[in-house]
């Protein structure tokens, strides 16, 4: 019975210990990539290439049609270190994703040769894009799509879309941009 009730009174202090302990805080995510950008790991994106990257944006909106990024443009940057990096960042993920407009959060320290990569092309009436020439290997496809609605003073909605794509010599990739 003693012991019985030794068991009882430990079991209530290590409830009540527990109840009383104060959780430690996550620390704060990176406001930077650690990585830094090399040209040399993508040089191989400046090569001309036979290949075609094709696709659409389309983010879905309830109760209405789909946005698009008509309007705008779409980008195709090679999928090096500080890329994916810079991917799991944004999107938490260097597949494919979806950032919020207002929730996303973008690095402090993007390099300024990291621009030099990117290609962009402006997106037709329909949210379609097409990037000809493109040299083999792993890209990202990125595009903003930001939208008021109309007759309210809300933020602008939308986000940023990403995906991965692997793409071939002479082939033809497409890709639908979307959550």
């Amino acid at each position: 019975m003693k012991s019985a009730l030794r068991c009882a009174y430990v079991a209530v202090a290590v409830v009540l210990a527990s109840g009383c302990a104060t959780p430690t805080p996550a620390p704060p995510p990176p406001s930077q990539i650690t990585l830094p950008f090399n040209a040399g790991d993508v040089a191989w994106s400046r090569a001309p290439g036979t290949a075609t990257v094709e696709g659409r944006v389309a983010l879905p909106v309830a109760g209405g049609a789909p946005r698009t990024c008509a309007g705008g443009e779409a980008q195709l940057f090679p999928a090096g270190a500080y890329a994916a990096e810079m991917m799991r960042f944004v999107f938490g993920s260097d597949v494919h994703g979806f950032a919020p407009q207002g929730a996303s959060r973008y690095p402090a320290n993007i390099a300024a040769d990291f621009a030099s990569t990117v290609r962009r092309i402006g997106c037709d009436a329909e949210g379609r894009f097409r990037f000809d020439g493109v040299p083999a290997g792993r890209w990202y496809v990125f595009s903003n799509v930001v939208f008021r609605v109309a007759g309210g003073e809300a933020p602008p909605q939308g986000g940023a879309l990403m995906q991965r794509v692997d793409v071939a010599e002479g082939a033809r990739a497409n890709v639908l941009l979307s959550p």
